[in-house]
């Protein structure tokens, strides 16, 4: 799997399926696997942040989520890349989980939406979920249960930056073999939100489709769609 640099971030390249078979590999061989999908506000944040920067360069795997990214490749580096959501990778990882015997814990998002999320996947792929908490706590937060639980999965769902900064603070503490963000996962697992229509997701307007539906909670997010096209095409001398 190639990286490359990109506003100073290791991002992999490749396909949906190369990228899926590197990380079941590294579950398969207990490699400790800090994985994050970058989109428009995780990018335009380690530009902005140098210590969340410093957080997903530390990522054993970054992913490039958002046709902004998947655009900023091709202008700096003439490369392609498929777009890789964290829903589809998260999706995809509890079905190989399913098949294996492993198990995922669900951290983030209110009581009773990743509580709905979890009786979901259930539904979906048979006793997968070893556990689940909301995302509303303080400090280091539920740690003794992710541990009890042996989940192998970890899967975080309390939005940017929080949810890389938890990760890159607690996932040592864990014996959980791969943690990952993924945003607002959990609103549309559940059943509470709706994903964007493909034709939408085609259309490279999926963003938009979630602030439409979000306006208050993802205000920032048109803002930093905007702002990461502006870094595109004229790139901070920083990095």
């Amino acid at each position: 799997m190639e990286k490359v640099e990109t506003f100073g971030l290791p991002i992999t390249i490749g396909t949906f399926s190369e990228m899926l078979e590197q990380i079941q590999n590294r579950i398969l061989q207990k490699q400790k696997t800090f994985v994050v999908t970058a989109n428009a506000t995780i990018v335009v944040t380690a530009i902005e942040k140098p210590e969340y920067r410093r957080i997903v360069q530390s990522a054993d795997l970054v992913l490039p989520d958002g046709f902004g990214v998947v655009m900023a490749i091709r202008r700096f580096h003439k490369k392609s890349s498929e777009r890789i959501t964290g829903i589809d990778m998260m999706l995809e990882l509890c079905k190989f989980a399913a098949k294996q015997g492993l198990r995922v814990f669900l951290l983030g998002s209110r009581q009773e939406v990743v509580e709905k999320a979890a009786k979901n996947l259930e539904r979906t792929y048979g006793n997968v979920v070893a556990g689940y908490h909301h995302g509303y706590f303080d400090g280091e937060g539920p740690i003794e249960l992710i541990s009890s639980s042996k989940a192998e999965l970890l899967f975080v769902g309390m939005g940017v930056p929080k949810q890389e900064i938890w990760i890159g603070k607690h996932f040592n503490k864990i014996p959980a073999v791969l943690a990952m963000g993924v945003g607002g996962s959990f609103d549309v697992i559940s059943g509470y939100k709706k994903r964007a229509p493909k034709i939408v997701q085609n259309l490279k307007l999926e963003w938009l489709y979630r602030y439409l539906q979000s306006p208050l909670q993802k205000k920032n997010v048109p803002k930093d769609v905007t702002k990461l096209l502006w870094y595109i095409l004229k790139p901070p001398r920083e990095l």
